[in-house]
């Protein structure tokens, strides 16, 4: 397994990866298919970049940051595809998205979450040193969780 930048090439995966685990647990919102139509513009175009781990040729997970505001960016659409789980593919990207936060020079990273229908992802959060703070008025109704670190 391997860590690559997103290109153009690789949207159909970007979107097919995150609506499978959006829509099992929840209702795939608007905001969501714009971002997963239109990565470039909506994250990559506005100071952030998005990550995807490879098998092979295979794209098997994704993850993004999104600039939220001068040194503050938000991981977003941190996915692995339901084949791959269980091969520690999430805490690379988790690890690998860490460090593109701090290279783009960040002081500050946060995440919004669901606690029942993401619990594994909320539990590997916490092990790459996110902590719960209250939850802020946000974009995603079926977020009940917000987590950030220090850079």
């Amino acid at each position: 397994m391997h860590i690559v930048a997103y290109e153009a090439r690789y949207q159909a995966d970007w979107k097919r990866i995150n609506v499978a685990w959006i829509a099992k647990d929840f209702v795939v919102e608007e905001v969501d298919l714009e971002v997963l139509d239109k990565p470039q513009e909506n994250i990559i175009d506005r100071g952030g970049c998005i990550l995807l781990a490879m098998q092979g040729d295979t794209v098997v997970g994704t993850c993004a940051l999104l600039l939220a505001a001068p040194g503050v960016y938000q991981m977003v659409k941190m996915a692995v595809d339901e084949a791959w789980r269980g091969h520690g593919i999430g805490r690379a990207l988790g690890l690998a998205i860490v460090e593109k936060a701090r290279a783009l020079g960040g002081h500050r990273l946060m995440l919004y979450s669901n606690r029942k229908g993401s619990s594994a992802a909320v539990a590997l959060y916490r092990t790459l040193g996110f902590s719960e703070l209250p939850l802020p008025t946000q974009a995603y109704a079926r977020a009940d969780i917000y987590m950030e670190m220090a850079l």
